[in-house]
């Protein structure tokens, strides 16, 4: 088509050589112009519609420019024909469809006819005229039109038929990942900005299980079935797309809340579809556009969604995470109300946000050190929201989000509530603690409200959300600005001593559970020890759910540093009066002072028989008499498992003999069931008789190696035979009820 603009060119370049009237010269180089255009104007089309109008178009401009330049020419006839011949067969391959071509064809002659027709000619003349034309040119052009339009054709269903392979997952028929990222590339460029867009992704849980016991035919009809489902629920303007194994992908013309429901009908419908051993689950992330960013970004936050439905149990949806709140702005402008007062709300969803306080004391102080600030919902009327509402996961929602919200409402409200010298304790997710920029942002809130870190003690709460790695990094990152690093519930969830020995908080708080946690077959607390174990590693101890006289006691006596429970305080906006918890503590410190003597003296009557007993015994083989002769009184008593003589290096001298209380029920533990096998000398009850010579001296209670019982033993450093030696009766003491040295 451009060529025939230059042959055009030529054409009026030529009528300037002839003689005679002419039409004026810029009228026909105007229409070589528009000829020009409609040119330039092909490759901007759109559809084959366009395309053939234009072809029409150009058809009729340039019979127009045929009939001015041939206006007052003496032959008119010898100008067109060749023109009306040549044109129809160089422009038939041009037309897309045989439309185009009849209808165009159609109006070019029709023109041209009446061009022709207007002028007088001999009768052959109009012969070879008709000849040309109908003869020649009209069937040459449409044989070219169809024998291009046929090969055309191929090629283009070709065409087609590649790249729908090319943009096709072969086994579902969805779009594959390649097609459904340049789709939605192409809708966000075109997205109106009021338009909202969102995007969906699942991926089908457990599904590796599926096709190592079913197979790979099992695994990929449900594949096919997912599919089904996702084209059935979703409308035909939204993108459907397996994007790869067992992941899918959707994006829709719709907001956050309306793609959350259609993933919440989405996961329904594929938890009825039956698999061999129970039923298809997906998890789902969800995630709306945001201005600006594109559509790898916007499915990224998907995915990230889509991970936190995988690891918060499967079968769920979960939303985007939130766009971080500002702390900052939450204390600006509406922390205090007009006469200077503090306001202790703040609004959250269908609720306010309040903070209550629950005091902790210091054992040995006996008073209120600190107060760790609790989260509450706070209906209009002031009544209570359920903690299962306030606190429970809400897909179009994000924890953290809630979390540093908490913190804001905290500091503000401790800001007038919290005493001069008092700690505050926050409660921060790992997932907070970890993210990125949030320790300086939390001690720019901090002194924001007149606090300074060293005040603030960050409780680490048992949940997912952050490595270990990466909380021991956060947790430096904090420290340097001042802040206490604590660690929640130790003993319950993934709280564990790794944890403890990598993060190194400054105080450990114990699960309640705990303080009732008895050793087995004993009934004897296991507090005491743990709280040994936790200062060796230079921890501070608290101690949470004291409800009873009894847990107080127990925490004192167990030297645990500081105690919270309800005993102590109930959570409340407004902090109490300690005076009443003040002498109840000193009253649990009397009772231990007053029981530890009773304690002493019922623990000596019960070994003292013993130490009697062992002490004749020492006589006897001092005296040469054998291990049988001179255990054998001893050997009688009750709780008598075994008597021993140890040598200078702690190694078993002869048989044991053996008691009352001897079992051979230990067979678990027959490997270690020997003494004689073993080196004593590092045991306390070696050592202490080593350096108590001629004193009896009474273990406390410790687990046995050779009977797997609660024992206690009573040893004797005595010189048998010119040789020193240890001898002793090891004693049951997993009877309920025996008495325990006081302290342990």
């Amino acid at each position: 088509m451009a060529f025939t603009v230059v042959a055009f060119l030529c054409f009026v370049g030529a009528r300037n050589m002839v003689d005679g009237p002419a039409t004026p010269l810029g009228y026909r180089l105007a229409c070589a112009l528009v000829l020009a255009l409609l040119v330039m104007a092909i490759p901007r089309t759109g559809s084959t519609w366009t395309f053939g109008a234009i072809g029409v178009a150009y058809s009729l401009v340039l019979v127009v420019g045929l009939a001015l330049n041939v206006s007052g020419v003496e032959q008119p006839l010898l100008w067109v024909l060749p023109a009306m011949v040549v044109i129809p067969v160089c422009a038939a391959p041009l037309w897309l469809t045989p439309l185009h071509f009849f209808v165009g064809s159609a109006l070019f002659y029709g023109a041209a006819f009446a061009l022709l027709l207007g002028g007088q000619r001999a009768h052959d003349v109009d012969i070879v005229v008709w000849m040309w034309i109908l003869a020649i040119g009209l069937p040459t052009s449409i044989v070219f039109h169809f024998g291009f339009y046929r090969f055309r054709r191929n090629h283009f269903l070709l065409e087609s038929q590649l790249a729908q392979l090319a943009a096709t997952d072969p086994l579902t028929g969805l779009q594959n990942r390649r097609a459904f990222v340049k789709q939605g590339e192409r809708r966000l460029e075109i997205m109106t900005p009021e338009e909202r867009v969102s995007a969906i992704f699942l991926d089908i849980d457990s599904f590796k299980s599926l096709n190592d016991r079913f197979g790979h035919a099992i695994g990929d009809h449900a594949l096919y079935q997912v599919a089904q489902v996702l084209m059935e629920e979703t409308s035909a303007d939204d993108s459907v797309s397996r994007i790869g194994g067992e992941e899918f992908a959707v994006l829709l013309r719709d907001g956050l809340a309306g793609a959350l429901a259609l993933a919440e009908r989405l996961r329904g419908a594929i938890a009825a579809i039956e698999r061999p051993d129970g039923y298809l689950t997906a998890s789902f992330g969800v995630a709306e556009h945001r201005s600006g960013e594109s559509i790898m970004v916007l499915l990224d936050r998907a995915d990230e969604a889509l991970l936190r439905a995988k690891h918060s149990g499967r079968n769920r949806v979960c939303a985007e995470r939130a766009l971080p709140i500002e702390p900052l702005h939450m204390l600006a402008g509406d922390a205090f109300a007009e006469d200077g007062a503090l306001v202790r709300q703040h609004r959250w969803e269908d609720y306010f946000l309040t903070s209550h306080f629950q005091p902790l004391y210091s054992l040995s102080h006996q008073k209120q050190v600190g107060f760790e600030a609790l989260l509450r919902g706070e209906e209009n009327d002031g009544t209570l929201v359920p903690p299962v509402v306030l606190f429970a996961p809400k897909p179009s929602s994000d924890e953290g989000a809630l979390d540093r919200a908490s913190h804001a409402v905290h500091l503000a409200n401790a800001r007038k509530s919290l005493p001069g010298d008092a700690w505050l304790f926050l409660n921060i997710l790992p997932a907070t603690f970890v993210a990125e920029g949030y320790a300086d942002q939390l001690a720019m809130i901090v002194r924001a409200v007149g606090l300074e870190p060293e005040r603030v003690i960050l409780e680490i709460l048992e949940s997912h959300g952050g490595s270990v790695d990466d909380m021991s990094r956060a947790a430096a990152l904090y420290r340097e600005h001042g802040f206490l690093i604590a660690v929640d519930d130790f003993g319950a969830g993934q709280s564990n001593l790794d944890r403890l020995l990598r993060i190194r908080p400054d105080i450990v708080k114990l699960d309640g559970e705990l303080i009732r946690a008895t050793g087995h077959g004993t009934e004897q607390p296991i507090l005491p020890k743990l709280v040994s174990l936790l200062h060796l590693a230079g921890m501070l101890v608290v101690v949470e759910g004291v409800e009873t006289t009894e847990e107080l006691i127990l925490a004192v006596e167990s030297n645990v540093d500081f105690a919270q429970g309800f005993l102590l305080g109930r959570p409340a906006a407004e902090i109490a009066p300690p005076d009443s918890v003040h002498r109840r503590i000193d009253d649990a410190f009397d009772v231990i002072a007053q029981g530890r003597a009773h304690q002493y003296a019922l623990f000596e009557s019960e070994v003292e028989p013993y130490r009697t007993a062992l002490r004749r015994a020492a006589d006897a083989l001092i005296a040469g008499g054998s291990m049988g002769e001179a255990f054998a009184f001893l050997a009688t008593f009750e709780r008598c498992i075994s008597c021993f003589i140890l040598d200078d290096s702690g190694r078993q001298v002869g048989l044991e003999v053996r008691g009352p209380a001897w079992s051979a029920d230990g067979a678990s533990l027959q490997p270690v069931a020997n003494p004689r096998d073993a080196r004593w000398d590092h045991r306390p009850y070696f050592r202490n008789a080593v350096l108590l010579p001629g004193v009896a001296v009474a273990s406390n209670p410790y687990l046995s190696l050779a009977s797997g019982r609660p024992c206690v033993a009573v040893t004797l450093a005595v010189q048998v035979a010119a040789e020193r030696s240890v001898i002793g009766v090891e004693l049951d003491w997993s009877v309920v009820g025996l008495p325990w040295p006081a302290g342990e």
